[in-house]
């Protein structure tokens, strides 16, 4: 529980230089920790509460990209999938409908070792627990290990693979229907260069933004590079 919690405490701080945030804090495991419980073991430092918002992307084919900048961001693969709608089909250790969905794009991205080829990532979090879970289901770490890795830092802004540099929805509220797409936009900044104090320290080429939804077993896929 304690380990989960830092993906709040991470997310918060790092929310803290997003404009957009809704939900910036220096906080603490023991905040996490000692916050109303919701439903056990869920408290409430470790969700993201439903919040309003919109996200807009303009998208164009290469000829019309090429006549507006020099410094495009392209997608370069994209993935969806299904998972089992009944709960005892499916396996709720390990985000299967995620893993089959980074695949996808992965293969259309020519990506084929995720947790070296990918520079920066905004997995879906409207829990903590979440962020770890799709960390290991987009194949950036190997199961179970995403929280070991989280106490090591490699996935801060200065770490090996940064994750959630906007503060994701944990640090920036969940607007719901909006929030796939502003984790995408979130990549897109990283990429062009312009995510200003929540840009991370190593170049990047290559983000991944991902999306969750319908009966907790859907999730999107997107690989984008510069």
């Amino acid at each position: 529980k304690e380990d989960i919690a830092l993906v709040s405490v991470k997310n918060k701080r790092n929310a803290i230089n997003n404009p957009y945030a809704q939900l910036p804090g220096q906080i603490t495991v023991d905040d996490v920790m000692n916050s109303e419980v919701l439903v056990w073991p869920v408290q409430r430092l470790d969700i993201s509460p439903t919040s309003d918002g919109a996200a807009a992307m303009v998208l164009a084919s290469e000829d019309v990209t090429r006549r507006y900048t020099d410094t495009p961001v392209w997608i370069e693969g994209v993935g969806w999938t299904l998972d089992n709608t009944s709960w005892p089909g499916r396996d709720l250790f390990y985000p299967r409908y995620l893993e089959n969905a980074a695949k996808m794009a992965y293969r259309m991205a020519g990506i084929e070792r995720p947790n070296k080829e990918i520079d920066v990532v905004e997995p879906y979090d409207p829990f903590d627990y979440k962020e770890l879970h799709h960390l290991e289901g987009l194949q950036i770490a190997g199961r179970g290990q995403a929280p070991f890795l989280l106490k090591e830092g490699f996935f801060d802004l200065d770490g090996d693979i940064p994750s959630s540099p906007s503060g994701g929805l944990l640090g920036v509220g969940n607007p719901i229907a909006a929030a796939g797409l502003m984790k995408t936009i979130s990549i897109y900044w990283q990429l062009k260069g312009i995510a200003g104090k929540m840009q991370v320290k190593r170049p990047v080429k290559t983000g991944v933004a991902q999306a969750w939804g319908d009966l907790m077993q859907a999730s999107t896929v997107i690989v984008m590079r510069n």
